[in-house]
């Protein structure tokens, strides 16, 4: 992957998330969140297939920093790049447990459903799939934002607010905290961008200049 199509990786993936969960009808009762499924069922679909390519996005867009790590000798950055990116990879499988909840919402029990939809996350499975993603995400991005200060890859201010991002995921309300990470993090990582891009173009006119 080159240095602008991991730039326009990261940036698609901030924005794809930010979509997603503002789209994402969301209610904190199981059978509110049903009736919710049921009656705006594209809107619900479409806003998790943008969380989807948003994590997937982020995953290889993150990896590719690995390439960018090696060249600033930083093996902290390439550790912290590799565990997000599987961090982010790994939340793919959260989002396939909670589509799930589109059958539930068409159920004809809507009693039953909705006491399998408010048990769900509190099953073992759930938790099987939630600690990883948590745990690689937390520890890559916390790792991810040093490495970016210690390079100079991004200023101060961007590694700062990549771990306020993270830290409003967990911190904010339920209501905006999956707004305020996104948005939180398209900002921390626009200026890495901004830099992908200008190196791109540098190594293109330094190829032409060579010609």
């Amino acid at each position: 992957m080159s240095r602008r199509s991991t730039a326009v990786a990261l940036l698609t993936a901030a924005v794809a998330g930010l979509a997603g969960t503002i789209l994402l009808p969301a209610s904190a009762d199981a059978t509110a969140q049903l009736a919710l499924i049921e009656a705006e069922p594209a809107r619900w679909t479409g806003a998790n297939v943008l969380l989807v390519i948003s994590f997937l996005c982020f995953a290889g867009g993150l990896f590719a920093l690995t390439g960018l790590f090696r060249d600033q000798g930083s093996r902290l950055g390439v550790a912290g790049a590799v565990l997000a990116a599987l961090g982010w990879a790994l939340h793919i499988g959260p989002v396939a447990y909670v589509m799930a909840q589109y059958a539930l919402a068409h159920h004809q029990d809507r009693a039953g459903a909705a006491e399998i939809a408010a048990a769900m996350f509190e099953a073992p499975p759930f938790v099987v799939l939630i600690v990883p993603v948590l745990l690689t995400t937390v520890a890559g991005t916390l790792v991810l934002a040093v490495a970016l200060w210690r390079t100079r890859l991004a200023p101060w201010w961007a590694a700062v607010t990549l771990v306020v991002a993270l830290a409003a995921d967990f911190t904010a309300p339920d209501a905006v905290s999956g707004i305020m990470m996104f948005a939180l993090m398209g900002v921390a990582l626009a200026p890495l961008s901004v830099r992908l891009f200008a190196l791109e173009t540098t190594a293109g006119a330094r190829v032409a200049a060579q010609a």
